[in-house]
């Protein structure tokens, strides 16, 4: 591990250092950019996290509140000159994206899409995205942020990340699983995810109300079930 702290794949600025506990007893160092929102992990370290690693991650996540800001169109290694190559893998929850240095030196994954790898947000089935498309015109992507034309896409055309929502049932039952293999008290999902998360969504949309972009009116719908589970919780 570098005693220099690595640039963001994104924003190229340095990125902040942090030690979680990982599953073989040893710890697992990561890389997060808050202002990105995303985890850089080397190689296996996101499967590595243990129970207690995972809560720790987004008790932390919870305490930090920097603005966010779209991922750049060109992502690269921080440890060395390849582009990040956009990925996509199966976990228990659906589908979810990250990039992947093909050179083996690890993978960025926005923290939206690690809610879904851990099993905090699911992707929509067929026919709730139909029943949606009857409702909404347009979703935002919850990879990268760009506008999601129902009519048209059942995923984002730009990163092809699917559409996904977080569950109030979904966020319990995982903070639940992970507090009872680390023997700890489950924290409440309100306390640990959706407070931060929301803050963010009503940071992002008054800032596009400022500037007034073109796709102001794409519905998130993790903000959407962010606001169910705050008051499934309050």
């Amino acid at each position: 591990m570098s005693d220099h702290a690595l640039a963001c794949p994104s924003c190229r600025q340095p990125m902040a250092a942090r030690t979680y506990a990982r599953a073989l007893g040893e710890n697992a160092h990561l890389d997060i950019c808050w202002s990105c929102r995303a985890i850089w992990f080397d190689a296996h370290e996101s499967t590595q996290l243990a129970p207690a690693g995972v809560i720790a991650l987004f008790r932390e996540i919870h305490e930090n509140t920097a603005a966010d800001h779209p991922l750049a169109a060109a992502l690269r290694c921080p440890r060395c000159p390849m582009a990040l190559a956009l990925r996509q893998d199966l976990a228990r929850a659906g589908r979810f994206a990250y990039y992947r240095c093909d050179g083996g030196h690890g993978r960025l994954t926005p923290f939206n899409q690690f809610l879904i790898e851990k099993g905090f947000v699911r992707t929509l089935r067929p026919a709730e995205i139909a029943t949606l498309k009857a409702r909404i015109a347009t979703v935002r992507c919850n990879g990268c942020g760009a506008p999601v034309d129902l009519a048209r896409d059942t995923a984002c055309a730009h990163c092809r990340a699917p559409i996904s929502v977080l569950d109030a049932d979904a966020v319990d039952k995982a903070l639940a699983a992970y507090a009872a293999a680390a023997n700890k008290p489950a924290p409440r999902a309100h306390d640990v995810v959706a407070e931060l998360v929301l803050q963010h969504e009503r940071d992002r949309l008054r800032q596009q109300r400022a500037t007034r972009t073109d796709d102001t009116d794409a519905v998130d719908l993790l903000a959407a079930g962010l606001a169910a589970v705050l008051t499934v919780f309050s």
